[in-house]
């Protein structure tokens, strides 16, 4: 599955995770501007620990459509 989170600092993250919530890969920093459908990133590996941290710390959350963003 694969959903759309915004840091604090307003950068936005594609993650894709299983049904049990454990990340899988993810890309970013995306922006705001030139968000595309999901399944079209190559996700990776590289910070998934970074953004599992930033999940823990309340600074990375899901956001439901990006077209209500700014």
């Amino acid at each position: 599955m694969k959903t759309l989170w915004q840091h604090e600092n307003g950068q936005l993250y594609a993650i894709d995770h299983d049904s049990f919530g454990h990340i899988i890969g993810a890309v970013g920093p995306i922006e705001p501007d030139n968000v595309r459908d999901l399944p079209e990133y190559r996700y990776g590996r590289g910070i998934i620990h970074w953004l599992e941290q930033a999940i823990q710390r309340n600074t990375l959350h899901r956001v439901h459509s990006h077209s209500s963003m700014p």
